[in-house]
Formats: structure tokens, C-alpha cells, sequence
């Protein structure tokens, strides 16, 4: 029987080893002695019969048979430490994992927040403010909201809502720059990019389809100020340096609060939409369910 007391052990240490590709890291994080570790992993592929490391000069690396036993190690021991966290809390409380990009967390999550805790007292949510690829082997989360072009594979995905782009600045920007009356105007301003607005694309790629959809391919999209992340060009219009593409569930309060102002009439609907992601083992957690439905409510649009 391949799962006793001694495989069990060493599944520890091989996880250890294999998130950081070294033995003597692995022995200095679970407090150990390097033999100990390379004892255990020793222990571990001769009851599997195969090779999981190469044992280079200064460093290990997984084997193809290491990689995918790991994948499934690392998932297996997250999963039954996340269990007996849920057995030892209160009864009375669940946490949830929510994982969103950081501006749509900054400016569309929470300031929602406090409506969900006010229906959902026995509900805690941790809001992990995370972008670009994961790897759903290794998911750190139980529910995240994507923005991207394509459905993921792997888990169930859905639709929550689509997102709509449309130029914005400080109304002291426009003032200054009054020639500002049609789209390609904009070749006489700065514009402020999100460098990465979807998971492939362009550093461009939202300004390129706004200014090809308004007509006005001659607008050179690369021109202007680049950011990591959409906040940051938001706070760059806000201090007045240039025109912003706007993600209208980022400043939709904003353009309401008149800190911004939209130049063009403009709205155009962005290539990606925003999808709830979850792996399909949770989809009857009725605490799943109940995060789903209020995010479903609140990116519902106005009656």
C-alpha cells in the first residue's frame, strides 16, 4: 500500500522541495536538516518507483513525473489544510477567497463591501487583489472575477458582467485643452494607458479599439504615459496629465462626482467582459452561492 505513515511524511517534504526547487531551502523552511529532507525524498520515489528531482551541482529540478506528482501534492495539502481550518473555526463564520484584479477591487469591490457584509454577517470574505495568469493547480482562491476575452478552461466559468470604455480627464485638463471636441483630437494629448489590460494583450490595446471603433484610426495609440495597473492611469487624469481610457465600472462614481469628465459621447463596448471563476467541486457550497448571487445583483445593470 503506497499510503503509510512513512509516504505520508515524506509527501511534506517533497512539496516543500518542489515549490522551491532546493534541498537545503526546503530544510530551512520546515526546520530540519538538509539529510533529513533528502532523506525523505529518497524514502518517496523508491515507494513510487520513479525519479522526482534531477540533482544538479547547486540545485534540484522536478523531473516530468515530479512535475505533475507535485501539482497534485501541492493542490491535495492546500485542500486539507484549508478543510482543517474550516473544522477548527467557529461554526458560525466561513471565509471565502475572492480574487479581482486591483483596480477593479480598488474602485468597483469595495466600495460594495459593506452591503454584503450587512446581508451576510456569517460570511468573511478574503479579497486577494491579484492580476494576470494562475495556475488552477495551484489556485489561491475559491471564487475570482476575471477580466478577460475568452472563457477559462478547467473551471466553471460564467459571464458577471460586460465593461464599456470611454475617454476620460480632470475637468481642469479639459478647460486647458479646449481644442479637445472630436476623437481625433486627441492626436494633440498625452494618453494614459493600463499597460496590461487583459491577460496577452498590447501595452495599447484599450485605446487601440476605442480609436478604431470612434473613427479614428490615425490617433497614434502608442504614443503617451504607460501604467501596470488601470488605478494608476485613473489617478494620473485625476492630477491632470492627460486622457485616460476609462473602464466605466472603474469611474462610473468619478464621472458622477464630476472629478472626471468624459470629452466624447462615445461609449464603446470593451473586447473583454468580467466572468466568475470557481472550480466546480464548490459549486453547491452554499456559501459559494451566496457570494455569487450578490456579486450577480450588484454588476446587474440599473432597472
Amino acid at each position: 500500500m503506497f499510503l503509510n505513515s512513512h509516504t505520508l511524511a515524506s509527501l511534506r517534504f517533497f512539496a516543500a522541495a518542489a515549490r522551491v526547487s532546493s534541498f537545503k531551502q526546503a530544510a530551512m523552511d520546515l526546520h530540519v536538516t538538509q539529510g533529513a529532507v533528502s532523506q525523505q525524498i529518497k524514502q518517496l520515489e523508491g515507494a513510487l518507483g520513479v525519479r522526482l528531482f534531477y540533482r544538479l551541482v547547486r540545485q534540484v529540478s522536478l523531473t516530468e513525473e515530479g512535475r505533475q506528482f507535485a501539482a497534485v501534492v501541492e493542490r491535495s495539502l492546500e485542500d486539507i489544510e484549508r478543510a482543517a481550518k474550516a473544522i477548527s473555526a467557529p461554526k458560525s463564520t466561513a471565509e471565502i477567497r475572492l480574487r479581482a484584479g486591483p483596480s477593479f477591487s480598488l474602485r468597483w469591490l469595495v466600495p460594495r463591501l459593506a452591503d454584503f457584509y450587512s446581508q451576510h454577517k456569517g460570511i468573511r470574505l478574503f479579497v486577494n487583489a491579484a492580476y494576470g495568469a494562475f495556475d488552477p493547480a495551484r489556485r489561491e482562491f475559491d471564487l475570482a472575477i476575471e477580466q478577460t476575452k475568452e472563457r477559462l478552461p478547467s473551471m466553471h466559468c460564467e459571464v458577471l458582467m460586460d465593461e464599456t470604455l470611454t475617454p476620460v480627464c480632470s475637468p481642469e485638463f479639459l478647460e486647458r485643452h479646449s481644442f479637445l471636441k472630436k476623437p481625433k483630437d486627441l492626436e494633440r494629448c498625452t494618453l494614459l494607458h493600463d499597460g496590461h489590460p487583459w491577460p496577452g494583450a498590447d501595452e495599447d490595446a484599450e485605446w487601440r479599439h476605442w480609436l478604431d471603433e470612434a473613427d479614428a484610426p490615425r490617433v497614434d495609440s502608442s504614443q503617451g504615459q504607460f501604467f501596470s495597473l488601470a488605478n494608476l492611469a485613473i489617478e494620473a487624469a485625476l492630477t491632470h496629465q492627460g486622457v485616460a481610457i476609462g473602464r466605466l465600472s472603474l469611474v462610473a462614481d468619478l464621472l458622477e462626482s464630476r472629478r472626471l469628465v468624459a470629452p466624447f459621447p462615445q461609449k464603446i463596448k470593451s473586447p473583454t467582459r468580467y466572468y466568475l471563476v470557481y472550480p466546480k467541486e464548490l459549486a453547491e457550497r452554499a456559501d459559494i452561492q451566496a457570494v455569487i448571487q450578490w456579486l450577480r445583483e450588484q454588476a446587474a445593470p440599473p432597472s
